[in-house]
């Protein structure tokens, strides 16, 4: 049984401005390829083909960048969210849509993994769970939505919470094993605080329901790109990842990882 991919990236970036008042963050460079890529490169490497974006702020300039994804191995379904309404929004308008009509992962457009999802994606379906999730430790778990944990048992999410209740932070890949129940756990939502649909209530509904959700703690580093501090962690750790290259006309000494590329003098 194969999946369909759901890339999420119609948010407006706020928090990467001044940056983004010309381009979506997910369009921001990350050594030469936009922060997008690299949720769509990990999915396509792990054997998901088939994926829908979500676009929303400067949509169009994401659809002419990506294109049909042809060049990436991929087949690119664009769904539209208009209003920011959240990450369950957002896979609720994708099955609205008729995009997502089997088992299907959702990854965040600005969440970078340091490695492949492919492995998760295996555990998944060998699982039979309904949900599965992955979770990593976190110095500052104000900043995420988190997982709490009973006898090795996800019994409670809870989004950027004020007080210490796990350093587990739940991070922007999900998978989701029926589409009509992920529906039917949507329509039982109210929007937050801040007006979202959040997607640690749309899993909890799973929880409290008593359908199986699994998880796995990654190893890893994973990085929210959405903040400067993310930004400039990401570019550090993607750096640490290159081996020098010089392809271009360089006159002088080369010291430490530097990639030179062709053209550049």
């Amino acid at each position: 049984m194969g999946l369909k991919g759901l890339v999420l990236a119609a948010g407006e970036g706020s928090r990467l401005r001044p940056f983004t008042f010309s381009r979506p963050k997910h369009l921001i460079p990350l050594l030469g390829k936009p922060m997008v890529r690299y949720a769509i490169d990990d999915l396509v490497s792990s054997g998901v083909r088939d994926i829908g974006v979500v676009v929303g702020y400067f949509g169009d300039l994401i659809r002419e960048v990506l294109g049909d994804g042809s060049s990436l191995g991929a087949r690119l379904t664009y769904v539209t969210q208009e209003r920011r309404l959240g990450i369950a929004h957002a896979i609720h308008l994708a099955i609205e849509h008729g995009f997502v009509d089997k088992p299907f992962v959702v990854y965040l457009g600005d969440n970078i993994l340091s490695g492949s999802v492919g492995g998760h994606l295996r555990r998944f379906l060998e699982s039979g769970s309904e949900v599965y999730i992955l979770l990593s430790k976190v110095r500052d778990p104000s900043k995420f939505g988190v997982a709490v944990l009973e006898d090795g048992r996800i019994v409670r999410l809870v989004e950027k919470p004020r007080e210490f209740v796990s350093d587990l932070a739940v991070i922007g890949v999900y998978f989701f094993r029926d589409p009509d129940l992920v529906e039917r756990a949507f329509r039982t939502l109210k929007p937050s605080w801040r007006g979202e649909y959040e997607i640690t209530e749309l899993i909890q509904w799973f929880v409290d329901s008593g359908y199986r959700v699994d998880y796995d703690v990654v190893t890893g580093w994973w990085k929210d790109v959405g903040t400067y501090e993310g930004l400039l962690e990401a570019l550090y750790l993607l750096l640490d990842g290159v081996g020098e290259r010089v392809e271009g006309d360089v006159r002088g000494e080369v010291i430490g990882r530097v990639v030179v590329e062709r053209g550049a003098v």
